[in-house]
Parts: C-alpha cells; sequence; structure tokens
C-alpha cells in the first residue's frame, strides 16, 4: 500500500488548490458551453422543468438539451442542495477531481513502499497544476465527470482481468454504461483503451476478446437508457442527429449515405446534408492535431516520460511491455490518434490522454528518486504557468461590474430578457425567462422586456447584436439604453412597443 505520507501530501495540497480554484473562480467569465449544459439544470432544480433557452436546434425541433443527461442531472441535485451561485456550482467539478485525484493515485502506485511525500506533491501538482488541466476542470462542463467514470471503468476491466469474477464483471458493465449516460466521447475512450489492451497483451489477447462483450452490453445498456429519456421528451432523432454531427468521421459516413438513404426510402435528404455541413466540427488535418500539438504541457511531459523509461530500462528492455507504467505512456499517445480517426478530439478531451500520462510519470517516479526530482521540477514551473491562468484575465472584464449591473436593476421574475452567456448566474436567479441568443435560435425568441448587449465580445455575442439591430429596424418596438458597463462592456435595453 502507499504511504500515509503520500496520502496525505496529495490531500494537503488538493486543499490548496481547491482554496486558490474557490478564491479565483470569478476571473472566468461564464461561457458557451458552461451555460448550454447548466441552464438545463437550473430550471430542472428551481423550475421543475427539463428545458432550456441555451441550446439550438437539432433536426428542426425546439431547441432541448441532446446531451446525455448523467452531468446535468448531477448538476440539478446540487443546485438543489447547495445553491446556483457561480462559485457553487463550479465547486462541484473540484468535487470529482478530488475523487478522480485519488483513484487515479491509487493506480499509479498501489503497492510501492517509496510513494510517499515527494510523489504525492509531483501527482498532485501535475493534477491540478497545469494550465491545460486547470482550464478543463475550471470551466463548468462534465469532462471531470466523463474522466472520473472513464478510470472507474477502467479499474474495473484491470481488475476483471484479474479475478474473472461475477462481481468485477457486473462493475465493468455498470461502470461502461454511466460512462455512456456521461458522456459518448468518454465510452468511445474506453473502446480505444479496450483495443489498446488487445494491441499490447499479446499473450492474454483471448481474456482481452472476452471482455468486449460485457463492454458492448453497458454500452447498449447505458445507451438504451440515453435513448428512452430522450424518446420521453420527444427528442430521439435530434439525440442521434447531435452525435453523428460531432464526429468529422460520422458526419462523412453520413454525407455519402443520405443520398442514397432518400432514394431508397423515398424522402428528401437536403435539409438533413444542409443541416449537417452548417454543425459539423472542422475536419481538415491541421484543425483536428491541433489540441494535441499545442498542448504544450503534455507533449514535455510525454517526451520527458519517455527519456525517463528508456534510461531506468535501459538494460531490460525486453520488460517493458509488462511495465504497467510505461503501457500507461503508450496508452497516452495511442488514445489522440484514436479519438482523431473516430472523428473528433478537442481541446477539453485533453484528460483522456493526460490521465494516463500522469499515471505513467507517477509509477516511474515512485520508483526512482533522481525521476521523482526531475519531474518535480518539470511540475513546478508547469504549475507556475497553470497558476497564471486562474489570474484576472483583463480581456474578458471584471466580474463585479458584470454582478453590479444585474443588481442595480429591478427587474421582475416575469420579465423575459436576451443575454449573454456572461451574466448567466447573475440574470437566472433574476428573470424566469433568459434567451441566451448566442446559440438559441432568434426564431424562437418570444416577447422580450429587456436585452443585455455586449457589442465587443466574442462571435457568440454577435447574434444578440443583430437582433438588437433587427428591432431597431421594427417601427413597431422602441429600444431604449437605459444601463451601462464598461468592463466587461454591456449595455441594457428596455423594450417597449410602441402601441404601449
Amino acid at each position: 500500500m502507499m504511504r500515509r505520507s503520500c496520502v496525505f501530501t496529495y490531500v494537503l495540497l488538493s486543499l490548496a488548490f481547491i482554496t486558490v480554484n474557490i478564491v479565483t473562480f470569478s476571473n472566468r467569465l461564464p461561457w458557451i458551453d458552461e451555460v448550454m449544459f447548466l441552464d438545463t439544470s437550473y430550471n430542472a432544480a428551481v423550475h421543475g422543468s427539463w428545458a432550456t433557452t441555451a441550446w439550438y436546434r437539432v433536426a428542426g425541433q425546439y431547441p432541448f438539451s441532446t446531451y446525455p443527461p448523467l452531468y446535468q442531472m448531477l448538476v440539478a441535485v446540487w443546485m438543489r442542495l447547495f445553491g446556483a451561485g457561480l462559485v457553487t456550482v463550479r465547486s462541484l467539478n473540484l468535487l470529482v477531481m478530488f475523487v478522480l485525484g485519488g483513484v487515479c493515485l491509487q493506480m499509479a502506485a498501489p503497492r510501492s513502499s517509496r510513494a510517499g511525500v515527494g510523489v504525492g506533491l509531483l501527482f498532485a501538482l501535475l493534477l491540478w497544476g497545469t494550465s491545460e488541466m486547470a482550464w478543463m476542470y475550471r470551466n463548468g462542463r462534465p469532462d471531470m465527470l466523463c474522466a472520473l467514470v472513464f478510470v472507474l471503468a477502467v479499474q474495473a476491466v484491470v481488475r476483471h482481468l484479474q479475478s474473472k469474477s461475477p462481481a468485477t464483471l457486473f462493475a465493468v458493465v455498470a461502470t461502461s454504461a454511466l460512462l455512456v449516460g456521461s458522456g459518448i466521447q468518454a465510452a468511445v475512450c474506453l473502446c480505444a483503451f479496450w483495443l489498446f489492451l488487445f494491441l499490447a497483451l499479446k499473450g492474454r489477447r483471448r481474456e482481452v476478446a472476452r471482455l468486449f462483450v460485457p463492454l458492448l452490453t453497458g454500452f447498449l445498456l447505458g445507451l438504451l437508457l440515453v435513448a428512452l429519456f430522450m424518446l420521453a421528451h420527444g427528442r430521439l432523432l435530434a439525440f442521434a442527429s447531435s452525435i453523428i454531427q460531432y464526429s468529422s468521421t460520422l458526419s462523412g459516413i453520413a454525407l455519402m449515405v443520405l443520398p442514397a438513404a432518400g432514394e431508397w426510402f423515398g424522402f428528401d435528404p437536403a435539409p438533413y446534408t444542409q443541416k449537417l455541413l452548417e454543425l459539423t466540427t472542422p475536419s481538415s488535418l491541421s484543425e483536428r492535431v491541433a489540441p494535441i500539438v499545442e498542448y504544450r504541457s503534455f507533449i514535455l511531459l510525454s517526451v520527458a516520460a519517455l527519456a525517463a523509461y528508456a534510461a531506468c530500462f535501459r538494460h531490460h528492455r525486453q520488460q517493458l511491455l509488462t511495465d504497467k507504467g510505461f503501457l500507461s505512456l503508450l496508452f497516452a499517445l495511442f488514445v489522440p490518434a484514436f479519438m482523431l480517426l473516430a472523428g473528433r478530439f478537442v481541446a477539453y478531451y485533453r484528460w483522456m490522454a493526460f490521465l494516463p500520462l500522469l499515471v505513467s510519470i507517477t509509477s516511474i517516479a515512485a520508483r526512482h528518486r533522481r525521476w521523482c526530482t526531475v519531474f518535480g521540477v518539470l511540475a513546478v514551473l508547469l504549475t507556475v504557468s497553470g497558476i497564471r491562468s486562474m489570474l484576472p484575465d483583463k480581456a474578458s472584464g471584471d466580474y463585479a461590474n458584470l454582478r453590479s449591473l444585474v443588481q442595480r436593476q429591478h427587474f421582475r421574475s416575469s420579465d423575459a430578457v436576451v443575454c449573454p452567456f456572461s451574466v448567466f448566474y447573475e440574470i437566472k436567479p433574476v428573470c424566469d425567462t433568459c434567451y441566451f441568443a448566442g446559440i438559441f435560435p432568434p426564431e424562437f425568441i418570444g416577447h422580450v422586456d429587456f436585452i443585455i448587449e455586449a457589442p465587443d465580445g466574442d462571435a457568440f455575442d454577435q447574434p444578440i447584436t443583430d437582433y438588437v439591430n433587427r428591432l431597431r429596424a421594427d417601427t413597431t418596438v422602441v429600444l431604449t439604453a437605459i444601463d451601462h458597463c464598461r468592463h466587461p462592456t454591456l449595455t441594457l435595453y428596455q423594450v417597449q412597443s410602441t402601441h404601449e
């Protein structure tokens, strides 16, 4: 078992990072993905309705969250219990990260008597401190839940290969089903893990091949549960469409198959192909590999890890392919390539490559003090960069100013507001109807009492400006600017009918 000092160091340093994050959470304004996921959770927790005005139209239907609902359900319960403020909601990912780190640390050095303070320090710094990981667990997306369930599924697979008991078999099925409920991309990553085991464990391929059945059973069970949930809300077709459109590979196949399918089954494929062309993720090679090429922490640590294993096993190279730490390193390099072939590997999927790399580094560091020191120095340097990424972003603006703008108004709960994503946590408790027009289609926007425009915002704020300009051209509407915020730049308009 690991030394208590290793666990204690991890816990202590994790608490320090959690404190830093809580203090600096407001330095990052709410953004499109965060609001898209959390709007449904807020409405479920506060209004009792699984609905959203922060999603896009899929298959011509009224916007509805088509992402597997496990994370949003968990957030809804969290909001119900602890509140829906910015710090409170974002703290859920900190709890998930803490548990995730504990599981990974146990996997990395389960029997190493050398896993002391240095290893605990190294592990915690790399887990919490790199800027890319910090960005992932601070952005309000479900990726950390995906990572936790994925790691639990990997642990179940490994234990089943060791014991082949009914309990471990059930764990494989259950965790793989939960993985689908937390995110389809995480299930694809588990497929990558299974394929990697099949290729790497030459002497145990028959055992690994048998694992395909419980994994597939779990995937189908999870997919069935999600499909039933979508069917109950009348969004099964939209859910299926969303799976296809987020994979460049599946989208390409669909674009080739749809014309023939339309001819065979007698329907017009043009609306579907047009929508796929609009929504399909970037498919050029440079765009698809950018998330891994630009992942500087991963590249630096991977090179250092390869050097460490080459040096430590230089006289026993035949043992490399049986070393769990080295296999974790190979999987860390394998998974981005697999995900690219599957059609999507974006910045918030980087945990898929980083976690096995972290396990690999921790494993070699626990056995070789010199390399523990080398990686420790790298971890400190990367943590400095990570801490800097948590500091206030001058370009995004001061959250206190944004909060003040909302709080000094006399909004009523019955007011309907068109607003940017940045005001999500402040405007939702005040107004029951909030249209986040940066993603919500304008044709579904009903009566509006106020508009908050971000004229100097990003591309997702432009639709609000377009909406403002359209109302200005409408002679039946009077648009009056009644308040401003300078940093970030926001303008509050009151919307009145000329017939009032």
